[in-house]
């Protein structure tokens, strides 16, 4: 009877557990589906900065931002809550990967990819993990820390790791190269509405290459840090929709046990009844 009596209440608790998982996955889907209607990219800013940046000739010009040489820095954008089934890992570990290509400086994104880091022993600067109503402060201070240490010329590279939600079951961790900025600013043909010939720029090339790519990397992060909410939130969803399936099966193993256990009490009850029966009725 103890044994039935612990199991009974083991069954009760993973009931109050799944009850819990539930409340939780609901809470995820809500908050993920809340996020994306208010989540707009601006695809406009993008290609007007790429339009601007297309006036002047960018391959020949001399400046931190272009140059193709030096070490990378690279900005693992992470998350700070938990259940999300090891995306922080994968970003952490795909953002060393590209460090280690010609190390820099890692900037982390988050308190636990920089717990991660300081496990790898590897020089970083952690910055607070995103939240929703501090993105766009968040994204200004991480651009002109990192801009900042590749015109210091303590960086000749940058590029940005994060996780992106493909769906709000699959996700995955992308790559973007930021500098050297030629590739993503670099126009195969003159934009439309951009005569041919020469331009007159007012300030010099490489002033405005660099609010060009002040401005770009602001959007960018502001951009990338939305995504990396959405996948968090996907990823916290699926990771609970697992642990709720797991614990289904646990609690399908207790039932089977507690009815065999029960059935076995009963056997043996009715077994020692007959037995006690046989006994006193011969005497």
């Amino acid at each position: 009877m103890p044994a039935l009596a612990t199991l009974k209440q083991d069954i009760q608790f993973n009931a109050r557990l799944g009850g819990l998982l539930d409340a939780l996955k609901s809470i995820a889907a809500q908050q993920f589906q809340s996020l994306e209607r208010a989540f707009r990219s601006n695809p406009t800013f993008f290609e007007a900065v790429q339009v601007i940046a297309s006036t002047f000739n960018l391959e020949g010009m001399a400046h931190p931002f272009t140059q193709r040489e030096g070490p990378i820095g690279v900005i693992a954008v992470t998350s700070d809550t938990g259940l999300l089934g090891g995306l922080n890992q994968q970003v952490v570990a795909t953002a060393v990967q590209e460090y280690r290509r010609q190390p820099g400086e890692l900037i982390v994104i988050g308190e636990r990819g920089a717990a991660y880091v300081r496990e790898a022993r590897l020089p970083h600067r952690s910055f607070p993990g995103v939240v929703d109503t501090g993105r766009r402060t968040l994204a200004a201070q991480v651009r002109d820390y990192a801009l900042n240490q590749v015109l210091a010329g303590r960086l000749g590279a940058l590029a940005v790791v994060h996780a992106r939600a493909l769906s709000f079951t699959l996700q995955r961790v992308e790559l973007v190269r930021v500098l050297p900025c030629t590739e993503w600013l670099r126009s195969g043909e003159t934009p439309r509405g951009v005569p041919g010939g020469p331009v007159l720029l007012e300030s010099h090339p490489g002033s405005v290459l660099e609010y060009l790519v002040w401005l770009w990397l602001g959007e960018r992060l502001y951009e990338v840090f939305g995504m990396s909410r959405l996948a968090e939130l996907a990823a916290r969803s699926v990771h609970l929709e697992g642990s709720s399936q797991e614990l289904q099966r646990r609690k399908q193993k207790l039932w089977l046990r507690y009815f065999r256990e029960r059935h076995e009490v009963i056997d043996r009850s009715m077994r020692e009844l007959f037995a006690a029966r046989s006994i006193y009725g011969r005497t």
